[in-house]
């Protein structure tokens, strides 16, 4: 594991900030350049993903330590240190939501239509960022035989599942799935809506390779919750895909 990838003796780049960054500005320039198929200015696309990338970072570190309050109330000094990963996805997606919303009001536009066109990066930036948390040793699978096991250095050198880049795999073929669904989006919101729900199954298969505590039935919180969303979603998309048949609720209406 690499979790410095270079130091001096002034500063030091950790791999998994590194990986965050690189992630925000991948999706940054290819959000930029197909920005004006969808009608939208490349400027206020920029403006929108530094907004998206400050509340995300932000929404997905406040859900993180509320879930591990029990850690975090004891070590205030940790709250702010994101050396050691401790992001939740869903903190993001919620508080990133909600800035895009407050900047689609302030601009005028559509938010269900822009939340649609930036839906698909979502997957695509995770999956840089699972690839931090794999360099940072972090977010580390359950111990194996298995001959890819991997040692994770930031909690012992057992040969572990390496879960993180499972879910880096899996998610980036997600994002190819999710571009793929834009000619089948019933409504609007629908992108949004089909990565939330890719993303919750995904989470959920991907959890019974990595190490945490289950809460129910054998399922980790996180398995729970992802089950929950993916499941919601499905049905929302399925009643969304009826009513906007001829006859159903949202046909014709303007």
């Amino acid at each position: 594991m690499y979790p410095v990838l270079w130091e001096t003796p002034y500063f030091a780049i950790h791999s998994y900030g590194f990986m965050l960054a690189v992630g925000i500005l991948v999706c940054a320039f290819l959000l930029y350049k197909k920005s004006p198929r969808w009608g939208y200015n490349p400027e206020l696309i920029l403006e929108i993903v530094i907004i998206l990338g400050l509340a995300g970072v932000l929404g997905a570190r406040l859900l993180f330590i509320v879930l591990n309050w029990s850690y975090y109330s004891g070590n205030w000094a940790e709250i702010f240190s994101l050396q050691g990963g401790g992001l939740s996805f869903y903190g993001a997606i919620i508080l990133g939501i909600g800035g895009a919303l407050l900047w689609s009001r302030w601009r005028k536009l559509s938010f269900l239509k822009v939340t649609d066109f930036l839906a698909p990066y979502l997957l695509l930036g995770y999956a840089f960022g699972r690839i931090g948390c794999f360099l940072n040793g972090c977010c580390y699978g359950k111990e194996t035989d298995v001959f890819w096991a991997m040692p994770a250095a930031f909690i012992d050198n057992a040969p572990r599942h390496p879960v993180q880049l499972y879910a880096s795999v899996g998610v980036l073929l997600l994002f190819f799935l999710a571009l793929y669904l834009r000619k089948y989006s019933y409504f609007d919101g629908f992108q949004l809506l089909a990565v939330i729900m890719l993303y919750g199954f995904l989470r959920f298969g991907t959890e019974f390779f990595r190490a945490g505590e289950a809460v129910w039935m054998n399922l980790t919180l996180a398995q729970v919750v992802s089950l929950l969303v993916g499941v919601t979603i499905l049905a929302a998309l399925i009643t969304g895909k009826l009513l906007s048949k001829p006859g159903g609720k949202f046909a014709g209406s303007s």
